[in-house]
């Protein structure tokens, strides 16, 4: 955040300031422990904690004002400046979608129940040949995460990709008057979040809210393989990407090496993937789109994507011992769960295909079932392993056990303590382990086990 006075910040937000207010902020920051001198301290209320009762130790770290309850004020003291607010985690969002109207630059929004991070990163990989970008850091797609990069961009910025990922209903629409993107990309619908929107059919009618913020003079870029896109939603130019189906930007000829990564002709220019699985082809499908659409060459956007690298624990295959780990440990939903397992399937190996599977949270009422279905997946992908992590561990054992898995084959443990053992006694050269789970079950720590 660039010459922003406490005053504009006050008005912004709808703010009563309080205190000395000659001081430019020089940021945002919502942990007075990682706060740098000068930004703005947010006192964020949340399930765990209370940001108003560090207040004075964000002003002992350097803050040049803190945005707090008004009712706080009237009951505390502070070392320094305030700016009261009805509820400072809207205000931080009221302060981004201001300071971003600052910014006539284009900013491309993704969202889409699997893919939004690395998508996000190929993106920011094909403009950055030719643009000075900012994108979200890690996966900050939060109504926090995305005010925060926003609140990022600077004079030398000529475009923004920011990952947008929600919930609950109408929160993309809120992350889109935080942002205001003049380009759109929804990258898949699945089963994600179904504790909050109840089916897949709310899933798409959330991840839609994107199409109805853009307007007329905007680019929607979207799926066209994935038939549950609400394509007709869309207002102004539309986009398609896909491998199946007719689209703009269709992988034409695609194949799979023996390492499982994707090479595919889109408009006569050649891609040659070096991560593993179909669905990072249409991951990078899409970032080529957004490229195309912001004038980056198909050639340029090529060797961009061939010389991508996946950001840590997604689709990361590492070796020790004559033994491959397909590290994609960082989430899970059932629709990400059964692309990883294509991806293993697609990966020629002369051993075994072991999965390691944690729970897939945040299903709802349905967890069950869909681990239960998860585990039939599991034997149709051709995997000769299985190894179940979790509450619902018995439930994704017995659908690979109904599915025709050999029940000397299937293991189901409560945690991930005895699975480290377990893998360490039988896994033989020439074996790949697929690691994948919700981020609750934290399954990387048996990656990091099994190969440092």
């Amino acid at each position: 955040m660039t010459d922003v006075s406490l005053k504009q910040v006050a008005e912004w937000v709808r703010g009563e300031l309080v205190g000395e207010s000659g001081s430019v902020p020089t940021g945002v920051s919502l942990d007075n422990r990682t706060l740098e001198a000068g930004e703005l301290f947010f006192a964020i209320q949340g399930e765990q904690t209370d940001g108003h009762r560090f207040v004075n130790a964000a002003f002992e770290a350097g803050a040049s004002a803190a945005i707090v309850q008004k009712g706080w004020i009237a009951d505390n003291t502070a070392n320094g400046p305030l700016i009261g607010v009805d509820a400072p985690d809207l205000a931080l969002g009221d302060l981004a979608r201001a300071y971003r109207k600052r910014f006539g630059i284009p900013v491309v929004g993704i969202t889409g129940s699997n893919g939004k991070t690395t998508t996000k990163d190929m993106t920011a990989a094909v403009l950055g040949t030719r643009y000075s970008v900012l994108k979200t850091p890690g996966n900050q797609n939060t109504r926090l995460g995305v005010p925060m990069t926003i609140l990022e961009l600077e004079p030398s910025h000529e475009v923004a990709v920011i990952e947008m990922g929600i919930s609950e209903h109408h929160g993309l629409t809120y992350l889109c008057e935080v942002a205001d993107p003049t380009i759109g990309v929804i990258t898949n619908i699945g089963p994600t979040h179904l504790e909050f929107l109840g089916s897949v059919e709310g899933v798409a009618a959330a991840k839609g809210e994107l199409l109805e913020y853009l307007d007329e003079s905007s680019m929607a870029i979207l799926n066209f393989d994935d038939l549950l896109l609400p394509k007709e939603r869309a207002k102004g130019r539309l986009l398609g990407f896909g491998i199946e189906e007719d689209c703009q930007f269709r992988g034409e000829g695609f194949v799979l090496d023996r390492e499982g990564c994707g090479h595919f002709s889109l408009q006569s220019q050649s891609f040659d993937l070096r991560i593993p699985g179909r669905h990072n082809a249409y991951n990078a499908l899409a970032a080529a789109a957004v490229g195309a659409t912001l004038d980056v060459p198909l050639s340029d956007a090529a060797q961009a994507l061939q010389d991508f690298e996946l950001t840590r624990w997604r689709s990361q295959i590492a070796e020790k011992d004559g033994v491959r780990v397909f590290n994609d440990a960082y989430n899970a939903n059932p629709a990400s769960m059964k692309a990883a397992l294509l991806a293993a399937k697609e990966i020629d190996v002369p051993g075994r295909r072991i999965a390691v599977l944690g729970d897939m949270l945040e299903l709802g009422p349905g967890s069950e079932e869909a681990h239960f279905e998860l585990g039939r997946h599991v034997q149709l992908c051709g995997i000769n392993e299985l190894v179940a992590v979790g509450e619902f561990a018995d439930n994704m054992a017995a659908g690979a056990v109904e599915a025709g898995l050999p029940v000397t084959h299937v293991h189901a443990y409560p945690d991930r303590e005895p699975v480290i053992s377990l893998l360490k006694e039988t896994m033989k050269e020439g074996d790949l382990v697929l690691v994948k789970g919700s981020r609750g079950i934290a399954l990387e720590k048996v990656v990091e086990a099994l190969v440092f």
